[in-house]
């Protein structure tokens, strides 16, 4: 898996290297042309240099698919789990049932989860799974309830199952995922929310942002090839480069001549 997302990822950046220098090689003709492949290829490389400080925050707060963090501090809350305690109405002073983390993980084909908190997730993701960390002052029993709604208040996602709680720390994840499709409106947050037995504990948001896959997509067509705008564009540039190169052949050869008859 390790090996595969680091080829996908060289490839990427080697697409975005490509663009990056089509982008270069068009500044002479056409600054459309110019602008569009340049843009597209420092945004490949922004993605891929932004994803790996993804990563790595992820992987300071998972040490697997399921565990958010294998040896939390006794004392870490999150800030923005408090924040969806109090956007539920409750006061995290007085909360017994406390959560003290909460998000997202998303799935993408066979690569590990990317646990996401704060940060918009990528909109080309496959699945992604809610959980929180609920805090306990006492060993408990009960139902914990998670729903997922779109920026337009559908509700996309329930699952509610029940719980042996123990004091202390608890992550809780249901046992069903969510599948993410194009369909799905990702152009305002969504909302996660979680009970217990009946009783709001968060509220949270999170956003989506746009991956380098539909990026490209939308100046691709459906069948892979360049869309006919781009393609024209390209066209444009070839045709500019190859009238050059015929004009400095012509030169050559009217050149000659005058070369023959100067060394008569």
């Amino acid at each position: 898996m390790e090996e595969a997302h680091t080829n996908r990822r060289m490839v990427q950046i080697g697409l975005g290297i490509l663009l990056v220098v089509l982008g270069l090689s068009s500044l002479g003709g056409d600054f459309s042309a110019a602008l569009i492949f340049g843009g597209l290829g420092l945004y490949l490389l922004y993605r891929q240099f932004d994803n790996s400080r993804a990563n790595i925050e992820a992987e300071r707060h998972s040490t697997s698919s399921y565990e958010v963090e294998a040896q939390p501090r006794a004392d870490q809350v999150y800030a923005h789990a408090l924040d969806a305690v109090r956007e539920a109405g409750l006061d995290p002073t007085n909360t017994h049932v406390l959560p003290i983390d909460i998000g997202v993980m998303a799935f993408s084909a066979d690569q590990d989860p990317t646990i996401f908190r704060t940060k918009p997730v990528f909109d080309d993701v496959d699945y992604v799974q809610p959980f929180v960390q609920l805090r306990l002052p006492t060993n408990a029993v009960g139902r914990v309830r998670f729903e997922i709604m779109d920026s337009d208040g559908q509700v996309l996602f329930i699952h509610e199952e029940y719980h042996q709680l123990q004091k202390g720390r608890n992550l809780v994840t249901p046992a069903a995922r969510l599948p993410i499709h194009d369909a799905h409106n990702m152009h305002g947050d969504w909302q996660l929310r979680v009970s217990a037995d009946g009783v709001l504990l968060a509220v949270h948001h999170f956003g989506w942002q746009e991956s380098t896959t539909k990026a490209i997509r939308r100046h691709l067509r459906e069948d892979g090839e360049l869309s006919n705008e781009v393609r024209a564009m390209l066209a444009e540039s070839r045709l500019q480069k190859m009238s050059l190169d015929e004009l400095l052949a012509d030169q050559q050869i009217d050149e000659q001549p005058q070369r023959r008859e100067s060394g008569r």
